[in-house]
């Protein structure tokens, strides 16, 4: 006869061990667990600074964009696998550059300009100056990101926007000044009046990088004197004795 089988008892689940909530810890679990964070976070920080900044390289090289990932990752020593842990793209990775350069460079030098002026209104005319100024210095990164520009206005509009915000808010900031002390006669809300002021010169910029032959006999004084009829400048008030 066959021998029966026994039934075998069904293992026990492990019982999952309470979380414990964050304020419950010990005060030297906390410690390690912050220590733990900060360290990861550095080490995150340092390789995303290090690929930004070989891009820069690159574009300093070659004069566009016309790299690869693997490119990069080369030139950085770095895996692939590490680049993808950071960036979905390149164009992730170039909206990281448009930013960095933006927030660290070019907003930077512009708010110098701009705090070395009194009246609100030679403000913006300062920020025109610095902008076109540094239009004029050219480079291979500044004529390679606004050639991508257009690319990623089509493509990322929503990224592009965040990397430009400080940019735009800088302008926002200019043109409410100015509106608070009675300088501007315009029907255009002041946030309305900032993003067109921006796109203007922005576009006036661009042409000027890549050395458009319209815009070589345009100044800053021709793009200033435009803009400022556009958001209704107005004369100061003289004061009555």
């Amino acid at each position: 006869m066959a021998r029966k089988a026994t039934k075998q008892p069904a293992p026990r689940k492990a019982k999952a061990k309470p979380i414990v909530a964050a304020d419950d810890l010990p005060e030297w679990k906390k410690q390690s667990v912050e220590r733990s964070l900060t360290s990861a976070r550095a080490r995150a920080q340092e390789r995303t600074d290090r690929f930004v900044a070989t891009t820069i390289e690159l574009m300093q090289e070659k004069g566009s964009t016309d790299f690869t990932v693997q490119d990069v990752v080369d030139r950085a020593r770095m895996s692939i696998r590490t680049f993808y842990n950071f960036f979905a793209s390149k164009d992730d990775l170039l909206i990281a550059v448009h930013e960095t350069i933006l927030s660290s460079e070019v907003v930077t030098r512009l708010r110098t300009l701009i705090e070395a002026e009194s009246d609100p209104i030679r403000r913006i005319e300062a920020y025109i100056d610095g902008l076109f100024e540094l239009a004029s210095q050219g480079g291979a990164v500044s004529r390679a990101l606004t050639t991508y520009y257009n690319r990623l206005t089509e493509t990322r509009p929503a990224d592009l926007d965040r990397a430009f915000k400080p940019h735009i808010d800088l302008v926002i900031e200019l043109i409410e000044q100015a509106a608070a002390a009675g300088r501007l006669d315009s029907e255009l809300s002041t946030e309305k009046a900032g993003h067109l002021l921006h796109h203007t010169v922005l576009a006036a910029v661009h042409a000027r990088i890549l050395g458009a032959e319209s815009n070589r006999e345009v100044s800053s004084t021709d793009l200033w004197r435009f803009c400022a009829n556009g958001i209704g400048v107005q004369p100061a008030r003289t004061r009555r004795s």
